[in-house]
């Protein structure tokens, strides 16, 4: 059985979302330098300390972001190739991102702004969106044809 235009479609934007953080990782590492060379230059009493501090928390989240570019790209993987834990780990991803756009939905309305709520709404209708159509009888059908297909051949 072929792959669904649906799972492909999701599996690219998981693929997009790993790009995303990859990026941000870069650009973390190389904004904290940026920060750091700046404050070393001002020369200022404490401006290396705050150099070494603004370096080292660019790195760290750098890498943060590396690391979490991982959890995204292995979910799209599992999504292209039809796997069926690539599925199950995309509905838990995507049940987790849907509940935190819900906090981050309610946390909006005490600081309301119309398109940070737009942006939170669409992310979380994406959400829910993905684990909806992952759930669904035919979808499903797909990833265990591909499992049955694999263990035959």
């Amino acid at each position: 059985m072929n792959r669904p235009v649906g799972v492909t479609i999701i599996a690219i934007l998981y693929f997009l979302g790993a790009i995303l953080c990859v990026l941000g990782g870069i650009g973390m590492m190389v904004g904290g330098g940026f920060i750091a060379t700046l404050i070393g230059q001002q020369g200022g009493q404490g401006s290396a300390a705050g150099a070494g501090v603004f370096a080292g928390l660019g790195v760290v989240m750098g890498v943060f972001f590396l690391i979490l570019a991982i959890i995204p790209l292995v979910v799209g993987l599992g999504l292209w190739k039809l796997k069926e834990w690539g599925r199950i780990l995309a509905i838990a991803v995507s049940a987790i991102s849907a509940v935190l756009q819900l906090f981050g939905v309610v946390g909006m309305l005490l600081h309301f702004s119309v398109g940070g709520f737009a942006f939170l709404v669409c992310r979380l209708a994406i959400s829910v969106l993905i684990v909806w159509y992952l759930l669904k009888p035919e979808v499903k059908a797909a990833f265990q044809s591909a499992r049955a297909t694999t263990a035959a051949a």
